[in-house]
């Protein structure tokens, strides 16, 4: 309790961020625990990586094959070719952490939406069902596009949800 008061004094962090903080901590812990090491990818996680690691090789996209969406692949040959690694399992973690930091990062804009239409006490209930959400975590650990797609949606909704406000309030 001391912590809280002398964080009230200063008045620069709110409760409600501690708690957002410990709610984006525990998350990271829960997913550096059960994180899958040395596991190869499968489905399309693996096509994807294929794709990455050609166009990673090549320097370039490859002419000769394409998957149907190839803004995944070709975001994630960019972290390939920082990494400057040639191995294959260290590529396929580099994916899948890209995956589980997107599925961490949802958890932002989450709470800042759902403040914005209930208290903020409900709008950390909000952040902590996607924190802790079971198959957001999976499909995280599979290296898929899916987390990167939730956040693309609830970013964009919640600035949308600012300006509707804006001009019709």
């Amino acid at each position: 309790m001391q912590i809280f008061n002398k964080i009230k004094a200063i008045k620069i962090i709110s409760k409600y961020t501690i708690f957002l903080s410990i709610i984006i901590g525990i998350s990271i812990g829960i997913r550096l625990f059960y994180f899958p090491s040395n596991l190869p990818l499968n489905a399309d996680a693996l096509y994807y990586f294929w794709y990455s690691s050609d166009i990673y090789h090549i320097g370039r996209l490859p002419n000769d094959w394409s998957p149907a969406n190839n803004g995944w692949p070709i975001f994630v040959s960019i972290f390939f070719s920082i990494s400057d690694s040639k191995d294959i399992f260290t590529l396929m973690e580099i994916q899948r952490s890209l995956s589980v930091f997107f599925s961490i990062l949802i958890i932002i804009p989450t709470y800042f939406l759902c403040k914005k239409f209930v208290d903020r006490k409900f709008a950390l209930i909000g952040a902590s069902l996607i924190a802790f959400d079971p198959r957001l975590m999976i499909n995280s650990f599979l290296g898929i596009v899916d987390p990167l797609y939730i956040f693309l949606i609830t970013f964009p909704l919640y600035y949308l949800v600012l300006v509707v406000m804006f001009f019709f309030y």
